[in-house]
Formats: structure tokens, C-alpha cells, sequence
């Protein structure tokens, strides 16, 4: 009978022990924040600056004359050759074109004077519209990373062009405006196609690969935090357990960043982790 009694004890406490560890491991459980998660994977990642520029003319002539005019042989819209006399004044002056061009400027008349200079007018202009080019004004950052023959992407509504930055001035100017003084480094892309249906003048989206790195460690971008040392940092999810892990990373694209160091491929990372998150909580994945 002792026996008996003491193995009906013995079951009745494994029979116990067992529903506290169910229990306790549902508690668990119910406790886990829920996240969504990526993996670091061999990527190849391409850096891009995305900027606006403005369209121009591939040459421009801006013909300045003095005197009274005789005669103009021309109007706005007129497409014109090389050497082609545009206007005729008194006092022998001839306005000559310098390139094959389209009219875009008439300032001048027919029997008036011509003072346009006194204003800063030019009397005709020129402009080459067989191929236009992108005008830029870089910051300070974009200029530090745009250099001479980098790809491009040129977009205008639905139509996106290849090109290439083709000239960078070496020094910034700066301009005066009502909000103070601004600084810009001028730089000029290049269509490597000339394209149709574009009009000098428009802005345009500019896409400028600055960088790429292949076959490297790469993150979702949405996975990288900042700890309170503005450290880079990821929680990457061990037996489900967020573990806090600092990286050193390197260029980024719109959805991967370069991990150059702290974690090995195929580690499992928390996407936009929220408040909830911290190092040792509980996680279960969606």
C-alpha cells in the first residue's frame, strides 16, 4: 500500500509539473512580440543621388548688336544654318549665326533702335534643340560624391533616359536670395541619345549611380536602428530571442545597405522594429 501511494504522489506531481511547464511555455508565448523579419543575404548594391535639374539647350548664342536696325530676317521658331545673316544694321553691323540653331529670341525691330545691351537682352538668341542637357545645382554632399562620366537616369513624366555626367565645375558660386546665401556647384548630364519630346526650360528627375559594391553582405534597410550612442545597430533573432548586435555598414540603396561587419549571411533580422523591441525580449514572427 506504501508503494502504491507513493507512486500515485510521485504521478500526481509529474502529471502537475508538466501542465506548469504547458502553462508557463503559453505564457511565454502570449508574451512574444509579434515581427516581421529579413535575412542578410550576397547582394550586389548600387548608390544613387536622386536630385531635379533643368533642361537646356545643347549650345546656346546669345547675338548682341547696336545701332539702328535695318533689317531682320528672321522670327521665334525659325531654324537656322551656320552663317546665316539675321539682321542688318546702319551702321554695317551684321548678327551672324554661329551654329546650326532654332530662333528663341527676336528683342529687336525693323527700323528702331536696338537697345537691348542697356538691358542685359540679348538682341537674338539661339539655341541648338537638336539634343538638349540637364543642368544641376548640387549641394554640398551631392557634389562630394558626383563625378565626371558617372551613369544617369534622366525621367520626365513617363519617359526615362540613359546619360551621363559630363562636366562638374570646380568651383561652387553662391547666390543671394530673401532667406540668405546659398552655395551650389554647378554640373551638366548629358543624354547619350538625343532625345524626342523634351522642351528646354522643364525640370527633369535625375538619377546619379555614384557607387556600387557587388557580391557583399547586405541588410534591408528597413532592419537598421541607432542605439542611444547613435551606433548602427540590428536585432536579429536567435531561438526566438531579439539579440541587440552593432554592425559597421557601408553604401545603401533605396532597400539594402552594405553590412561591412557584425553579422554573418543568412542571419535572420527584425524589420522596423518598434519600441517593443529590445535586447533578450521574446519574438515570434509573423
Amino acid at each position: 500500500m506504501k508503494k502504491k501511494t507513493i507512486f500515485g504522489i510521485l504521478a500526481v506531481l509529474v502529471i502537475a509539473i508538466v501542465i506548469f511547464l504547458f502553462v508557463r511555455g503559453n505564457s511565454r508565448t502570449s508574451e512574444a512580440v509579434t515581427v516581421r523579419t529579413g535575412e542578410v543575404k550576397k547582394e550586389t548594391i548600387v548608390e544613387k543621388l536622386s536630385t531635379t535639374g533643368t533642361l537646356i539647350p545643347n549650345q546656346t548664342q546669345s547675338l548682341m548688336g547696336t545701332g539702328n536696325v535695318v533689317d531682320v530676317s528672321v522670327k521665334i521658331g525659325d531654324k537656322v544654318t551656320k552663317d546665316k545673316v539675321l539682321a542688318t544694321y546702319d551702321n554695317g553691323l551684321q548678327l551672324v549665326a554661329g551654329f546650326d540653331a532654332t530662333v528663341t529670341q527676336v528683342n529687336i525691330k525693323a527700323k528702331q533702335a536696338d537697345t537691348n545691351a542697356q538691358q542685359g537682352k540679348p538682341s537674338i538668341q539661339l539655341d541648338d534643340l537638336s539634343t538638349l542637357k540637364v543642368q544641376l545645382e548640387l549641394s554640398n554632399s551631392e557634389a562630394s560624391a558626383v563625378k565626371v562620366d558617372q551613369q544617369a537616369e534622366i525621367t520626365s513624366g513617363n519617359q526615362t533616359f540613359l546619360g551621363k555626367v559630363a562636366e562638374k565645375d570646380p568651383v561652387a558660386q553662391s547666390t543671394q536670395s530673401t532667406t540668405g546665401t546659398t552655395a551650389s556647384l554647378a554640373a551638366i548630364v548629358t543624354f547619350d541619345h538625343a532625345p524626342e519630346n523634351l522642351f528646354a526650360g522643364f525640370d527633369v528627375d535625375v538619377e546619379i549611380k555614384t557607387n556600387t559594391v557587388e557580391n557583399v553582405l547586405a541588410l534591408p534597410i528597413e532592419a537598421l536602428t541607432y542605439n542611444d550612442k547613435n551606433e548602427p545597430i540590428v536585432y536579429v533573432v536567435n531561438k526566438g530571442i531579439a539579440k541587440e548586435t552593432k554592425i559597421a555598414i557601408g553604401i545603401q540603396s533605396d532597400k539594402l545597405i552594405e553590412v561591412k561587419s557584425g553579422l554573418s549571411e543568412n542571419a535572420t533580422v527584425i524589420l522596423s522594429p518598434s519600441s517593443d523591441i529590445k535586447n533578450n525580449v521574446a519574438v515570434t514572427k509573423e
